[in-house]
């Protein structure tokens, strides 16, 4: 490993300390040429800086790079890409444009095969920790680009001009853009006219906009805390019309419930046979081709399970799938979600409640005469939930 940069000669200076008693922090390098040894799973190559790793992004194993050191990470360095002397063999040119600066997308210049088997090193990893066999695990299912049915843009409207696009990675700096390679086609469509509706409210101001395409046309909500007079109200309503959408929505605050401006259709999904109403932002999976692949997977591991408890349901994608072969109890926090879950479950074999499973879990005698537990938590995780499947839970779960 070579130096770019020598260290400041730390002798003729008095250490720098970071609270009464502790220890001198050590000055850090400002740029060092590193070679990438694997990709973290953070997405970032990981680099050795003597012992300490260095974590850089957009690289590939077997880069040699200039790195600008910028912060401590964990027991590591986060720093930036400044440039790439020397590409590594699984490097490849990235498809899109904005890659690098937009947020979005983090690993399109790795080569497919190892980023493939990356993704499944993870998975690996984690059952390692738990003391798991690791033998079992299936292929990876890629889900092609230019089939993402659901995006979140941010916007910033300044004068006459608006920018609509992705932020930059770790940042909130907006990163304006024309296409996206991973949407749909009727999302990829709606780029350019939405920038210019943004552009002709009356009040500068910034924002988020959430579109999905529905069976029906694209549900459209915008969140922001510009105030709408009533020309913006005929522009936004004109604007559905225009361009044929479902619903558009408007949100002041995430406190707020959606105000539609134009409901023209319900906007549909179909989960097996049963046609949901799409409260405005619900979640979806990103692809009806990886939703499928889920349905699938789980359908096939219940196996002959009959009765079923369907933990953070949702609007229902999974509970529809279960409801044709098992009695279903789907349970799901957010009142919107489920209201549209219940309003399709007449004649069918689904039960439903509204519950916070991270605050109150569903344990010991209501999981008793269970065969079988589906669950689907958001990001934040289901300790509880899971802490309660261990103590008392069906001899299945599928998560």
């Amino acid at each position: 490993m070579k130096w770019y940069a020598e260290l400041p000669n730390m002798a003729s200076k008095r250490p720098k300390w970071t609270a009464r008693g502790s220890r001198p922090q050590p000055r850090l390098p400002s740029t060092l040429e590193l070679v990438i040894d694997e990709i973290g799973a953070r997405g970032d190559g990981v680099a050795r800086h003597g012992e300490t790793p260095v974590f850089v992004p957009f690289t590939t194993p077997g880069d040699t790079v200039v790195a600008k050191i910028d912060s401590r990470r964990g027991d590591g360095l986060a720093a930036t890409l400044v440039s790439v002397v020397a590409p590594g063999p699984e490097r490849v040119l990235p498809p899109c444009p904005y890659f690098g600066r937009c947020g979005g997308c983090s690993l399109q210049h790795w080569a497919d095969a190892p980023y493939r088997a990356w993704k499944q090193g993870l998975l690996r990893q984690a059952l390692r920790r738990a003391g798991l066999p690791e033998d079992a695990l299936a292929p990876l299912i890629a889900i092609a680009p230019g089939t993402r049915r659901r995006v979140s843009f941010a916007f910033a409207k300044r004068g006459r001009k608006a920018h609509l696009g992705f932020n930059e990675r770790a940042s909130h700096r907006l990163i304006d853009i024309e296409h996206c390679l991973l949407l749909a086609q009727p999302l990829e469509r709606l780029i350019d006219p939405l920038r210019a509706l943004i552009a002709g409210l009356s009040q500068d101001g910034e924002g988020d906009v959430v579109a999905s395409c529905t069976e029906t046309g694209i549900d459209l909500l915008i969140e922001s805390r510009q105030s709408l007079d009533l020309f913006d109200r005929e522009r936004l309503a004109a604007f559905a019309v225009d361009q044929d959408l479902a619903r558009l929505s408007w949100r002041s605050s995430a406190n707020l419930p959606p105000e539609p401006l134009a409901a023209r259709r319900p906007p549909l999904v179909r989960f097996a046979d049963a046609a949901v109403t799409l409260p405005p932002a619900s979640f979806l999976q990103p692809s009806s081709e990886g939703e499928r692949a889920l349905q699938s997977l789980v359908f096939d591991a219940l196996g002959d399970a009959r009765r079923v408890a369907d933990l953070f349901s949702g609007c229902g994608s999974f509970t529809f799938v279960l409801a044709q072969k098992a009695d279903v109890l789907a349970v799901e926090g957010d009142e919107a979600a489920l209201a549209a879950l219940k309003a399709a479950t007449v004649g069918r074999r689904i039960r439903t409640e509204r519950r916070d499973l991270a605050r109150r879990p569903l344990a010991g005698a209501e999981l008793a005469g269970l065969d079988a537990v589906v669950f689907d938590p958001p990001r934040a995780g289901a300790q509880a939930q899971a802490e309660a499947l261990a103590e008392s839970g069906p001899p299945l779960v599928v998560a």
